[in-house]
């Protein structure tokens, strides 16, 4: 119910207008949402009041009316829901009590929407197998009709099919969010792969559209929601003529007296950003948009009467209008009412059964949960699912960043340095993600494990070596043959990821980086930055003077590598980043003889990113001279902080930071690394198990999904 006491006046005089339409139009509105798990009636009570009425279901998206009856698609089933009221009777004020009649089974097709055949069965969009389908004896569905552009029936999700529209009672019209015919293909072009499909002709009538949803013919129009868009409008000659702008992710439309009635949904997953709707959201300042119900006068477009919707409902899927009802209810699946309220054939009442003592003992453990609830349960805890994560790119990063570790924030340091493809793998409880890994492809072949992290309230469950797991998987299917990580070595690493990496199979962990911070200040009055000056014929010169040019870059690194420097430590091709004040070449009689180069990594921190001076020129610690005046430079320039990196093998600087610079640093660490070899997948189908177990070292029952 709606208590209009507790909302502002603003909403509480939308909530009455909205209730006098209803009632003027004789009308309820049934709605759902998935993320919620509820189907919601909306109705006017006795006082002329809105009242809202929801039972809990298990993934509720679907909705379509059939004479007196309710048709709905779940997460594994399809429900159909028969009023048990006859006219002009109520229950507990209702006039509408839609109880759960009938289930069928589908599995998890994700099913979206669904209309009613000539034959009084459903037929459903199918999208995980990019297919309309109805029900069938003897098998989960049937598939009846598929986009001219999709080749096989598989479980992939290739065009995210999710709207069907009926004209003169035959299905005709489909949206989709893609033409594509590759496993979630439709998610590399959200913002305007969407197309529309006339079904009995299998031709693709209109292209160009942004997540296009709820495709319906009125008066003789194809109306839709280009939701990607967040716009309400019809097909004409092949293109979308937008009617209006809604303020939030258009999906669920029905049409009533010159009037749209259309559901909104907050944006709160990350395939909603970029789109065009998250752009204007965010001109109007309306970020994430609203969640509820839009009355829209189909003549001018203006909005005529709205409801908005409070937590934990920020999404709805599918609205149908009940004509002729005042007030609907439903019975859920659990409770007394559903067990105790029977319907007899002829007679309008209804009777309440109430046995005095069970028959027997049917139950002799705890009672089973009722099946089509959402889980969890306190019993029952939720599967985890791991599946891929499309279009991972360093720009589409960010709105993954919170499930990132080490960060990839964008214009992060981790960031800056990806160059190579991003393969991405999430963990997904009951739809939301709850745990990500993103490794990078590497030139040679390999990859390289970028980030791991689980949310907190998520840990200690094994969703951290599930992701692990299944990413090795991924790769080794990706042609990958090695897989390396490196990490800085703290407590949490050692207590957790050293011994899930052993256990999965990769080498003993060993340090290969030192890795220093210090103060510029500190390190600037060290004792030793004065007792070897530089002096002539040794002269400093600015790096960024010296490499001005692009091929000055390439003759100084061919040069450097003569002087035998080690890879690490070569100068780099691409000066971005460099600090000019602080970054210093060194020369001998205007002959270059080493190097400190700094970059700036953030406004207030520079890294040292190579050191280096020719062994010839290595007595009379030339190279600590040049590194102190580079900490001179650095405070002068008003750079407090410093970091760097000395490699394992570099025995010289590590015995320098023994000797002399720990001392006068804030903190010493480690970077720590370890690689996996992986298997490559077998050419024959009956090997495929013993590959899985040893690519993964897994017998885990997890799913694996490829991005649906």
């Amino acid at each position: 119910m709606i208590d209009p006491s507790a909302a502002s006046a603003s909403t509480q005089e939308a909530a009455e207008a909205l209730a006098a339409w209803l009632i003027q139009h004789q009308l309820a509105v049934a709605f759902t949402t998935y993320r919620a798990n509820r189907l919601l009636l909306l109705g006017t009570g006795q006082d002329g009041a809105l009242r809202l009425h929801e039972r809990l279901f298990d993934r509720p998206m679907g909705l379509t009316l059939d004479g007196d009856c309710l048709w709905m698609a779940g997460r594994c089933q399809i429900w159909r829901f028969d009023n048990l009221l006859a006219p002009g009777h109520t229950h507990e004020g209702g006039d509408r009590l839609y109880v759960p009649a009938a289930s069928f089974t589908t599995g998890d097709v994700n099913a979206h929407e669904l209309v009613i055949g000539a034959d009084g069965v459903p037929i459903f969009v199918n999208t995980a197998f990019s297919c309309l389908a109805t029900l069938e004896r003897g098998c989960s569905f049937k598939p009846v009709w598929q986009p001219p552009f999709i080749t096989s029936l598989a479980a992939d999700d290739r065009c995210h099919l999710n709207g069907v529209a009926v004209q003169d009672g035959i299905p005709t019209w489909a949206t989709a969010c893609g033409g594509s015919d590759a496993p979630a293909g439709w998610r590399n072009d959200r913002g305007g792969g969407g197309v529309v499909i006339h079904i009995p002709s299998n031709a693709v009538v209109a292209h160009g559209l942004s997540m296009p949803h709820s495709p319906r013919w009125h008066q003789g129009r194809l109306w839709l929601l280009n939701s990607g868009s967040g716009e309400l409008g019809w097909i004409e000659d092949g293109r979308f003529q937008p009617l209006c702008f809604v303020p939030g992710f258009a999906r669920g439309l029905a049409f009533v007296a010159g009037c749209a009635v259309v559901g909104l949904s907050k944006l709160r997953s990350p395939q909603f950003h970029g789109l065009a709707l998250d752009q204007r959201l965010a001109e109007l300042n309306q970020p994430g948009g609203c969640c509820g119900l839009r009355v829209i006068d189909l003549a001018s477009g203006a909005v005529l009467h709205s409801l908005e919707l409070a937590e934990p409902i920020d999404e709805l899927f599918d609205v149908v209008l009940l004509p002729g009802v005042r007030q609907p209810r439903a019975i859920g699946l659990q409770g007394e009412t559903i067990d105790c309220l029977v319907k007899l054939p002829d007679r309008d009442t209804l009777t309440l059964v109430r046995p005095t003592a069970p028959s027997g003992t049917p139950h002799q453990a705890p009672a089973p949960r009722p099946f089509g609830l959402p889980q969890p349960t306190a019993i029952e805890p939720l599967a985890i699912r791991y599946q891929r994560v499309f279009q991972l790119t360093p720009a589409t990063l960010a709105p993954y960043a919170a499930l990132t570790f080490p960060s990839l924030a964008p214009q992060s340091a981790a960031t800056a340095r990806i160059s190579g493809e991003l393969l991405g793998l999430s963990a997904m409880a009951d739809g939301a993600m709850v745990g990500l890994a993103v490794a990078e492809r590497l030139p040679d072949g390999s990859a390289r494990v970028l980030s791991l992290k689980v949310e907190e309230a998520w840990r200690r469950q094994g969703i951290g070596t599930g992701l692990l797991r299944h990413l090795l998987l991924f790769l080794a299917n990706e042609q990958i043959g090695r897989v390396s990580v490196r990490y800085q070595a703290t407590a949490l690493t050692s207590a957790a990821l050293e011994p899930l990496l052993l256990r999965l199979g990769w080498s003993a962990p060993h340090t290969d980086f030192a890795l220093l911070e210090g103060n510029a200040a500190r390190l600037a009055a060290a004792p030793w930055a004065d007792r070897h000056p530089l002096s002539p014929p040794y002269r400093l010169q600015s790096w960024l003077e010296l490499a001005a040019a692009p091929i000055a870059c390439q003759q100084l690194q061919q040069l450097a590598r003569q002087l035998g420097a080690p890879p690490e430590l070569l100068p780099p091709l691409d000066l971005h980043g460099i600090e000019p004040g602080v970054s210093l070449a060194l020369l001998h009689d205007e002959a270059l003889v080493g190097w400190v180069i700094a970059h700036r990594v953030a406004p207030t921190t520079l890294r040292y990113s190579s050191l280096f001076v020719a062994e010839p020129h290595r007595g009379r610690a030339r190279g600590p001279a040049l590194l102190a005046e580079a900490f001179r430079r650095q405070q002068q320039q008003g750079i407090p902080e410093a970091r760097a990196a000395i490699a394992s093998g570099n025995t010289a600087m590590l015995r320098f930071l023994r000797r002399h610079l720990a001392s006068h640093l804030s903190a010493v660490g480690a970077s720590r690394s370890s690689e996996r070899r992986l298997p490559p997948p077998p050419s024959s189908p009956g090997s495929q198990r013993a590959w899985r177990a040893e690519a993964a070292s897994s017998g885990s029952a997890d799913r694996m999904d490829d991005g649906r």
